[in-house]
């Protein structure tokens, strides 16, 4: 029994009877009053008791089970509509939860640039905010596409810096989003010889990778 719902003389007492039924500790339980009894004078000559509505908290574990699977059924849903026998394998990288589509292998779900698992990405972590508050965000990936796509960012980066080196002056990489903005500043964060600083408007920024003055 997961919830039950309890009268008795006062609500102190309905809970300690919910702990008891449910085999728990009040710690444990969610406590929806449902009517305050009177106070004790009143109540003897009125026999209005206290009624609460009592469940289990889910733990934690249960809860990212729960925003996990229900957020993977519904991209499948949408992926299904695209090709039939695609699904979602849900993987884990360090404390990250990814959502991987498995698809003909056409790259159908990656768009142009990845653009088409940006508005997936978006739109999953759009539900788990209104949906699921406290859960992590979500990555969503297809044929390892991110993984490959962080390690050109990384070898651009590198060989942007030697040739910063080399110039003795700024080099620039093309246009781009936040995400791989990031990836090309943190690859070079620990270059004691460079500094790197975004430059533009709006989501698309170039970085600007340059050796230090001395």
């Amino acid at each position: 029994m997961q919830s039950t719902e309890i009268e008795a003389k006062t609500v102190e007492e309905a809970i300690s009877i919910a702990c008891s039924k449910l085999n728990t500790t009040e710690d444990k339980l969610n406590v929806e009053i449902l009517e305050h009894a009177h106070g004790k004078f009143r109540s003897f000559f009125s026999g209005k008791k206290a009624k609460i509505k009592a469940s289990l908290k889910q733990s934690s574990s249960q809860t990212s089970e729960d925003a996990v699977g229900k957020l993977k059924e519904f991209l499948e849903t949408i992926i299904k509509e695209i090709y039939h026998e695609a699904y979602i394998k849900v993987e884990t990288e360090g404390e990250e939860t990814v959502l991987n589509i498995i698809g003909d292998g056409s790259g159908i779900f990656i768009g142009k640039r990845g653009q088409t698992l940006e508005a997936f990405q978006y739109l999953i972590n759009k539900i788990r905010v209104n949906k699921f508050r406290d859960f992590p965000h979500i990555t969503v990936d297809s044929e390892s596409y991110r993984s490959r796509h962080i390690d050109s960012l990384v070898s651009l980066a590198k060989r942007l810096s030697e040739k910063a080196k080399k110039r003795g002056g700024p080099v620039t990489t093309n246009l781009l989003n936040s995400g791989d903005r990031r990836i090309v500043h943190m690859t070079l964060k620990n270059d004691a010889e460079l500094t790197t600083w975004s430059k533009g408007e709006g989501n698309l920024k170039k970085v600007i990778i340059s050796p230090k003055q001395s």
